[in-house]
């Protein structure tokens, strides 16, 4: 009989501590909408500090995840120099063949030689100047912060929460059975110090 007095006290503080984890997990997010109880409102967290989350989490990608000098890193690399070279001189010597076609070919090389080599010599100089250009540019307009944070307040809350539980899913499940397990150890506790003291 005590035993079983002991096993029914484990269950029902097994079964507290889970559905308790798994009602604080629900009002994460629900209610999406405010719900009102007399003089009391209602609603999930997450809605109801929406903006605030999406502020936080678009400062904290922008200064520890993905930086404006990250962008530009990944944008413009010292191996774009060559193909920016090639890319300019194809465009000048295009422009310069239509201009010369009437001139013999001989002459015609000579002026393609030297355009090439003034290219070699100039374009590592030029490249520095619209890389600078285009780095001066992402960190004047692009807040990578303020990017992120319109991207989630443009999501509906619902979408928001799959994402979110899409995200952490096996975490929160977890935090719903350490719950259970909680539970049943207090159970336990409480049972046997009832049944033996």
């Amino acid at each position: 009989m005590k035993y079983l007095q002991v096993l029914l006290v484990v269950v029902i503080s097994a079964l507290i501590g889970y559905t308790t984890n798994v009602l604080a997990i629900k009002s994460l997010f629900r209610p999406i909408r405010p719900v009102k109880l007399g003089p009391f409102r209602f609603q999930g967290l997450i809605p109801k500090r929406r903006f605030e989350v999406a502020r936080s989490i678009g400062s904290m990608v922008a200064s520890e995840l993905l930086s404006q000098d990250d962008l530009i890193s990944q944008i413009i690399d010292d191996q774009d120099e060559e193909r920016f070279r090639k890319l300019l001189l194809e465009k000048i010597q295009k422009i310069v063949l239509e201009k010369i076609a009437f001139l013999p070919l001989g002459f015609q090389d000579k002026i393609l030689d030297t355009i090439e080599e003034k290219m070699d010599k100039e374009s590592p100089k030029l490249f520095n100047e619209v890389k600078t250009l285009a780095e001066d540019h992402i960190r004047n307009k692009v807040d990578v912060g303020a990017l992120i944070e319109e991207k989630i307040n443009a999501l509906d809350l619902e979408r928001l929460e799959e994402l979110i539980l899409k995200i952490s899913g096996k975490e929160l499940r977890a935090i719903e059975w350490v719950g259970l397990l909680m539970g049943a150890g207090i159970g336990l506790i409480q049972g046997l110090l009832t049944v033996y003291l």
